[in-house]
């Protein structure tokens, strides 16, 4: 059971997009705040400015950091509004004008905060073209200036850990990630998440669980994402009761998810629990969730192995038979030999010699071969 290298790792672009932030109180106390310089309005006469300055103060998203807030220098007109439209454009999916407006912003401006804001919105446009490894170069310049006030500069060491996740760097993210929370010192249910996807990945599946286990509790809206690590943790860990009972929970939510279905299916035939795997199956193919040609062949060696176990023989070969001659007739199951093989012994098990030498004859095979036990096992 294997997870995708992005999962929990979507959000980059929301904590990179920073351009509405209030930067810090220093900021508030000189010439130019930051959100009058996000508005165009640095430059306005004073009045103007006395009414900006008279909004309350946003409060810090990181009150408990350790890291101090560094003294920022106001930019300058030409530079605020350089950026300002830079930073709007990232935003606004336009790379060509925020590259035009940024760029020379990173590479010569004098303003280290200027500088940094520039560098993670390039950042942010080398992640959305796909080239991680170079967002992931940008958004480490932008921090190592150290140039950041707190709120900005934390946003963008969670966001440089979901891009190492990202480019499969778990590692980088697990260290990065763990800066992030001793030196910000905030607790967060994604951030626990997150650190479950990245321990998951490492392979430290009981440490994953624990981390997803402490998402889940700080909030009454988990996501489903989350389960998802959890499942796949307790999988590998074969401990396919815990999992089950936290994909069926899942299911039981989100009842026409076909993923997790099988999901729940593949956990139930790993644990030999097949009169919990089948019924799941049958309800997957009335509702038209089974697509692939794996899952039809699984099903049908599932419904054969029974029936040479002794179980409702002829009944459960012949619902092996009907579950792979749905697949073929669906032309989701591609003829081969094996699959004519599978076909011909299930209907000699089911008594039906007719049909078995059909399938053989398809399949180039002498009739009435000896039935035996597939080798065609979940996986």
């Amino acid at each position: 059971m294997k997870l995708d290298s992005r999962l929990v790792a979507y959000s980059v672009c929301a904590v990179l997009a920073v351009s509405s932030s209030v930067v810090s109180a220093q900021m508030a106390e000189q010439s130019c705040t930051d959100m009058q310089m996000m508005r165009n309005q640095c430059g306005q006469p004073q009045k103007t400015k006395k009414k900006q300055e008279s909004q309350p103060a946003q409060p810090s998203q990181y009150p408990n950091a350790t890291r101090p807030e560094p003294k920022l220098t106001p930019p300058g007109d030409k530079d605020a509004a350089a950026l300002n439209e830079g930073l709007n454009a990232v935003n606004n999916g336009d790379a060509a004008l925020a590259q035009k407006d940024l760029q020379p912003l990173a590479d010569s401006s004098d303003n280290p905060y200027v500088k940094a804001k520039a560098l993670s919105g390039l950042a942010l446009l080398k992640y959305n073209s796909g080239d991680t490894k170079g967002a992931i170069v940008l958004q480490k310049q932008a921090l190592d200036l150290n140039s950041l006030p707190n709120d900005d500069y934390f946003s963008g060491l969670y966001a440089l850990a979901q891009m190492d996740v990202a480019d499969e760097d778990y590692a980088q993210a697990l260290t990065t990630l763990d800066q992030w929370m001793q030196q910000g010192r905030k607790d967060s249910a994604d951030a626990y998440a997150l650190k479950g996807n990245i321990l998951y990945r490492l392979e430290k599946y009981p440490d994953a669980v624990a981390a997803i286990q402490k998402a889940k509790s700080m909030t009454e809206q988990p996501k489903a994402d989350w389960d998802q690590i959890l499942i796949a943790s307790y999988f590998a860990m074969d401990k396919y009761d815990e999992a089950g009972k936290v994909a069926e929970a899942a299911l039981a939510k989100d009842p026409n998810n076909a993923k997790l279905l099988l999901n729940v299916v593949q956990i139930y035939t790993n644990a030999h629990e097949y009169d919990k795997a089948l019924p799941l199956l049958e309800r997957a193919r009335a509702n038209g969730q089974i697509t692939d040609e794996t899952t039809y062949v699984n099903m049908a060696s599932l419904y054969y192995n029974i029936a040479l176990d002794g179980k409702d023989t002829k009944a459960n070969a012949g619902k092996a038979a009907q579950v792979l001659a749905e697949g073929m007739e669906k032309g989701i199951v591609k003829p081969s030999q094996d699959h004519y093989k599978l076909l011909g012994d299930a209907y000699v098990l089911a008594g039906d010699s007719a049909k078995a030498d059909e399938a053989y004859d398809k399949g180039g095979l002498p009739h009435a071969q000896a039935p035996h036990k597939s080798g065609k096992k979940k996986r």
